[in-house]
């Protein structure tokens, strides 16, 4: 065998080797609320307080405790590190419920611009059990609340959960908030 030709296996070898090693997992978290910097990347709403917690954790060590009280829309809001969804297939966050009670929790997601009426934006709200739930939402067609139109998944602007005017004090836990 050549020079040539060892070199170039070594060079397909080192490239293969490369190349796996940095091949991309196809996930993009949001936020898992691993530290302290995590609440410099949610905005939340009045009415609502946030802290880091030790308990129900679904990745990692922490979650993000939510304690939302009577109000409109007492919720967060997501810093999100890209706005680019188009390459996703779901958007992914578990929410435990330490009530006893099912409650509802809503989502909205904006394309485009920011503060856009409300038929322009996509929302959906969830029956959120006791205990852990594992929330999926598929990106395939996100329906604006009125027209129906699907939102553009390459120009997401802002992603926010919220409760809609609680009539007394909910306490929640999220964690692991990422695409897939």
């Amino acid at each position: 065998m050549t020079i040539c030709a060892r070199l170039a296996i070594i060079i397909i070898f080192f490239f293969c080797v490369v190349s796996c090693h940095n091949k991309p997992t196809g996930q993009l978290v949001i936020s898992d609320f691993e530290s302290e910097d995590e609440l410099d990347r949610v905005q939340w709403q009045c009415h609502t307080l946030c802290s880091l917690s030790d308990e129900n954790a679904t990745q990692g060590n922490k979650s993000l405790r939510l304690e939302l009280y009577p109000s409109d829309y007492p919720g967060v809001a997501f810093q999100i590190p890209t706005h680019n969804w188009s390459s996703y297939q779901i958007l992914s966050l578990d929410i435990f419920n330490p009530q006893d009670e099912v409650i509802s929790l809503a989502m909205r997601i904006d394309d485009m611009k920011a503060y856009p009426d409300i038929e322009d934006w996509y929302n959906k709200s969830f029956s959120i059990k006791p205990g852990m739930n594992h929330l999926k939402i598929p990106l395939s067609s996100l329906p604006t609340a009125v027209t129906k139109r699907s939102i553009n998944l390459k120009t997401i602007y802002q992603c926010l959960i919220f409760m809609v005017q609680p009539h007394k004090k909910y306490v929640l836990y999220l964690d692991y908030v990422y695409l897939a």
